[in-house]
């Protein structure tokens, strides 16, 4: 192991953007941030706040995929959180990357993204957050290797409205039909080709319309009262809106001048119309996936 001290943090990720269902993500400014020093035995640490773990299930994730690496390294990992957790803001997944890339750290290993991308991808089931926790900007993938990394959008941040109501990523997916209509199927398909041209190409005058999807948001929405209603609104400034992930939070994809506070108000009020309390959360889009960092140096 090695025996100085490090920082390590990964980012939030918003997936699917509608049609991109299991494939698109991006990265989000909020991140889980560790510092991490040599210690007898192997101790994990959470600060206090707003989106500290409540339960068992962050530590879990967290020691399960150290194990994927070997046994658990002899740290101290002190945790401080910054994303939602359990709002389809991508914590596992920024959970799982980071602790790969501290248990390789800490066993003295090169940083190895590409096994950090196989193993993230195998634990979280899926590419989309995986991929982007650890390379940042926007994804686009069908496996771990198989993958597009974009830069950030340009000139856009992403407002979240963040309901009170739990739906586990489990009991979202259980919500999903085991048939579709070939209508919505072409629907989707056809908007999951101009998401991913749009993204690629920095169309962004198209997101509105690429972001619409008939394959898994109208599922989940009885189950996340106001968000039909929410998905339709438009205003001067929204480049696209659409569940984040597995929900239950919905995202906007803004301009830089539109008006945030307008827009998050009438996007909370969809969610406390329908009787459930909601909060607006304003990020920036990130660059930057998985960082380690020893003071002098970044892998």
């Amino acid at each position: 192991m090695s025996a100085r001290n490090f920082r390590a943090s990964a980012p939030a990720s918003s997936a699917n953007l509608g049609p991109g269902f299991d494939a698109v993500a991006i990265a989000l400014s909020a991140r889980m941030q560790a510092t991490v020093a040599p210690a007898r035995r192997f101790a994990l640490h959470f600060t206090p706040g707003p989106q500290a773990p409540t339960h068992d299930g962050l530590r879990e994730a967290i020691e399960r995929a150290m194990h994927r690496i070997g046994a658990l390294p002899r740290i101290r990992v002190d945790i401080t959180n910054a994303i939602p957790l359990g709002a389809g803001l991508g914590s596992s997944a920024a959970a799982s990357v980071l602790a790969l890339g501290i248990a390789q750290r800490a066993a003295g290993s090169r940083i190895d993204r590409s096994q950090i991308a196989a193993l993230a991808c195998e634990l979280e089931g899926h590419p989309d957050n995986a991929l982007a926790a650890l390379y940042g900007g926007t994804t686009i993938a069908c496996d771990a290797r198989t993958v597009i990394r974009l830069p950030a959008l340009r000139e856009t941040i992403a407002l979240l409205t963040i309901p009170q109501i739990d739906l586990s990523t489990a009991a979202a997916r259980a919500l999903l039909p085991a048939r579709y209509a070939r209508a919505d199927v072409v629907f989707s398909i056809q908007r999951a080709a101009l998401l991913a041209g749009a993204l690629a190409g920095g169309k962004l005058d198209v997101l509105r319309e690429a972001m619409r999807d008939r394959i898994h948001q109208p599922s989940r929405a009885p189950k996340i009262p106001g968000l039909g209603a929410l998905l339709s609104y438009d205003a001067p400034g929204i480049r696209g809106i659409a569940l984040s992930g597995a929900g239950p939070t919905a995202i906007a994809l803004l301009n830089r001048g539109a008006d945030v506070r307008r827009i998050g108000d009438d996007l909370r009020s969809f969610f406390t119309d329908a009787g459930v309390a909601a909060v607006t959360l304003c990020l920036q889009l990130s660059a930057r996936g998985l960082i380690l960092r020893d003071g002098t140096r970044t892998a």
